[in-house]
């Protein structure tokens, strides 16, 4: 809508997004939430502050208190509690994880999400892209360059270096 984003004070997640988008902490953890009904996460959470806010419309103008509410009610319990009240209610919500508890995963480990490439002289472990084309999971052993190491190739290509070694400047290009 060629609107600027103005992002939320409180558990940013998405400029554009009304509340409840956005992570927050819970007691011993962080919970993702995504779109839902206010008044319906209020009567699943038992946070009667939430109820108030019946207008669909504000939901996007009143994020931040909105939030800020949530913020508050969902640090008094777990994650595990949470996921337990929102996930069978079918509320679009998941447990943040750090690295080390997502390579333990289930999910993570089924799909062979890393893989070996080379940097320069060395080897080094990272994470694949996670799509698949025509069925085949896309990998490579070849990482990104170096800053720099495709300089001369790229002005030779494109003719940025005079034969006497002098780079073009960048507003001749638009000539």
């Amino acid at each position: 809508g060629n609107k600027l984003p103005r992002r939320s004070e409180v558990n940013n997640g998405h400029a554009y997004l009304s509340a409840p988008y956005g992570i927050y902490r819970t007691k011993d953890g962080y919970l993702a939430l995504a779109m839902g009904e206010i008044p319906v996460l209020g009567q699943l959470l038992g946070c009667t502050a939430l109820l108030d806010f019946t207008d669909p419309a504000s939901w996007y103008q009143e994020r931040d208190a909105i939030k800020t509410i949530l913020k508050t009610h969902l640090a008094g319990r777990t994650t595990g509690d949470w996921l337990a009240v929102l996930e069978p209610a079918d509320i679009w919500c998941a447990e943040v994880l750090d690295y080390d508890r997502l390579v333990e995963q289930e999910g993570y480990r089924v799909l062979d999400m890393e893989q070996d490439i080379r940097v320069g002289d060395e080897w080094m472990r990272t994470t694949r892209c996670p799509i698949k084309v025509d069925g085949q999971v896309l990998t490579s052993a070849k990482g990104s360059p170096k800053l720099g190491e495709h300089n001369s190739a790229i002005e030779k290509e494109f003719e940025l270096v005079y034969p006497s070694g002098a780079t073009r400047r960048v507003n001749q290009l638009n000539d």
